[in-house]
Formats: structure tokens, sequence, C-alpha cells
């Protein structure tokens, strides 16, 4: 199942991702990884219903969703992987789920969050999840759309920010 886009947004599934991200990279199927979401059966109901009829949808616990991507049926589809959390993806790297990019779609202003880009705004935990995706070998990039511009985070960037706590 490779993974076309590795996202991380906490608005989870919504517009960017069904109309902007879906149109521009046609994936096969969205996976969710969140385990709060795939424990509850009427959320899981609600972000299914957002996806388009021609594209599937899995919403799965992070432990699940990482296996899911090495099934043998699954290694033909085009996944667009979503998370809510950098933490959430940092464990799907650790894990092993086999991606080198992600991109950091949104996080958005709540208690504890200092703005780091117009539509991320991070705590110190984003932060330390952004360090190790960093030490694992990723790139991170911040891109709301697809053509919208794109910043590149490093350790330098999450350092300084950090250093505003």
């Amino acid at each position: 199942m490779p993974v076309i886009l590795a996202r991380i947004d906490d608005r989870l599934i919504h517009g960017q991702v069904t109309v902007g991200w879906s149109e521009r990279l046609s994936p096969d199927r969205i996976l969710l990884a969140n385990n709060a979401i795939a424990a509850d059966p009427w959320q899981t109901r609600v972000y299914a219903s957002t996806v388009p009829p021609d594209v599937e949808v899995s919403i799965l616990p992070v432990s699940k969703a990482a296996a899911s991507i090495s099934e043998p049926d699954n290694l033909n589809e085009r996944v667009l992987l979503l998370t809510g959390s950098a933490e959430e993806m940092a464990e799907l790297v650790r894990i092993g789920i086999p991606i080198k990019e992600i991109n950091v779609g949104g996080l958005h202003f709540g208690p504890g969050k200092r703005e780091m880009l117009p539509f991320v705004y991070v705590d110190r935990q984003d932060l330390k999840a952004f360090a190790r995706l960093l030490e694992m070998g990723m790139t991170l990039s911040a891109q709301q759309v697809p053509g919208g511009r794109e910043h590149f985070l490093d350790q330098e960037q999450i350092r300084q920010m950090g250093e505003k706590f």
C-alpha cells in the first residue's frame, strides 16, 4: 500500500483533504489513524461519510493502521494517510510505516499552543514529536493545500520555536 501523502491535520478528514488533496493525488483509500475516532462508532460514521464515494475509507487505531498498510491485499492501493497529531504520526513512523515525507497540514490554535506558521500552532509535545520525526529521517513540510506555499521544517526551527515556551 504505497502512501502517496502522509498528513498531520487536527481537523482530520475535511474539505482540504477530500477535495484539495484527493483531487490532486487520486488516492484509492483515505486511512485515518486515530485511536479516539476509531473507538467511537458514531464519529467513525461521520468522518467516513465525508469521503467521496469513489474513495475507500478506513478509520483505524494507530497500531492497526500500521499493520493495514503492510497487508498483502492492500499493496497496490494508493493511500492518503492522516493523523490528527504529530505524536500519532511519530508513532506510525516508529512502528515502521514506509514513508519519508510528512505534510503538516493544519494544527490549530488551542490552550498552550503558539504560532509557528499561520496555520500551524504547536505546543511542546508537538515540537518533541517533530524533532523525533526528523531524527527518524523524515522530511517535514507544512502546506495547507496543493499548490500552496510549502514550508520545510528543520531541527533549528523546532529548537527556536521551543525557546518561545
